[in-house]
């Protein structure tokens, strides 16, 4: 996201620049004048692709503490092409009297078994039509690391039974990975009614 930002910004950085040194007035020639519309025109094409990039993807920001879990999405590791798999929430926050406020948003956590499974039950509660709420603690457990350091092993093991395959490291990107819990979603808290 940092890098399709800075890239944004040069882009009308140096399009500005050409713009007010290479002004119609100018006493440059035509050739140089055209030179600067077509490296204009080239950045004007690297800013549409630079924000096609923003649009869509999942944040890997902080899960807000309480929420309702509008569904999920499990992508297990894959030791063959070197991917730590990644557990995808869509989310949206609920504030102190169980009321969905905000908009809908996506988020991208590091994939642990024990997550994976919980976000399965959740998204099979949802689909029978039991709402879910959900909760994330910042500070990462010690179950968090354990659960991290038991899934390394169990693909250094999978590596070691298929020679060739590629080693896949992810403690250190789920060290600050929150804690998340699911549980049924209860109803929104009303004012008590005048007698």
């Amino acid at each position: 996201m940092t890098a399709t930002l800075l890239a944004i910004s040069a882009a009308y950085v140096v399009m500005a620049v050409l713009l007010l040194t290479m002004g119609l007035t100018s006493r440059f020639a035509w050739w140089v004048k055209a030179t600067a519309i077509v490296v204009t025109s080239g950045f004007f094409v690297e800013v549409f692709f630079a924000t096609k990039g923003l649009l869509g993807w999942p944040g890997t920001g902080r899960l807000p503490p309480r929420f309702q879990l509008l569904w999920t999405r499990v992508v297990e590791p894959d030791p063959k092409t070197a991917d730590r798999g990644s557990i995808y929430l869509w989310v949206e926050e609920v504030d102190e009297n169980n009321v969905p406020t905000g908009v809908p948003r996506s988020y991208r956590l590091p994939y642990t078994r024990p997550l994976a499974d919980r976000s399965l039950k959740a998204r099979d509660e949802i689909m029978s039509g039991n709402p879910q709420e959900g909760t994330a603690d910042d500070v990462a457990g010690t179950e968090t690391v354990n659960e991290a350091k038991a899934n390394q092993n169990a693909v250094e093991a999978q590596n070691a039974a298929e020679p060739g395959t590629a080693r896949i490291e992810f403690l250190d990107e789920l060290r600050d990975a929150p804690r998340v819990e699911f549980r049924p979603m209860g109803p929104p808290l009303l004012p008590p009614k005048p007698p």
